[in-house]
């Protein structure tokens, strides 16, 4: 996965700079990105051209925009990205700085899901191992329990 993660830093950087050919040569055809809930207008877009379009879109709202992933966990086949998000709108001239998160699920080296979280721990929740699994409860417990 260091080579998918290394590939996702860079798709990020450039489209800092309005480039985002580079996140979609990292997104498999039959794709699906999902905004998050937690934002206003949230939708899921299926396929690349439809994420394209949705890119182009979202960064002509911005005169400048730059992300910086600021944190990487991967679980399995998913990589999820804590990123620090700086931009200044086009029409507005409004100042953004926060944090987000982008969970993907990857497959042959390209992402085959995007989730999207307003939250950067997220991550952690999100991509928790599957194998682990709740404790056991302790003989007091069952006993307890059982009356």
């Amino acid at each position: 996965m260091d080579t998918e993660v290394a590939r996702l830093k860079e798709a990020y950087a450039a489209l800092g700079e309005g480039d985002e050919s580079a996140a979609l040569a990292m997104l498999a055809p039959d794709c699906e990105w999902r905004e998050s809930a937690e934002l206003p207008g949230a939708e899921v877009f299926h396929g690349r051209d439809a994420i394209a379009d949705f890119l182009r879109h979202f960064l002509e709202s911005w005169e400048r925009f730059e992300q910086q992933v600021e944190e990487v966990v991967v679980e399995g086949d998913r990589i999820g990205l804590a990123i620090h998000l700086t931009a200044v709108g086009r029409a507005s001239g409004v100042e953004l700085d926060t944090r987000y998160a982008h969970v993907w699920t990857m497959r042959d080296g390209l992402g085959v899901r995007v989730d999207a979280y307003r939250d950067p721990e997220a991550i952690r929740s999100v991509l928790a191992p599957e194998s682990q699994t709740p404790a056991s409860p302790s003989a007091s417990e069952t006993a307890q329990n059982a009356t």
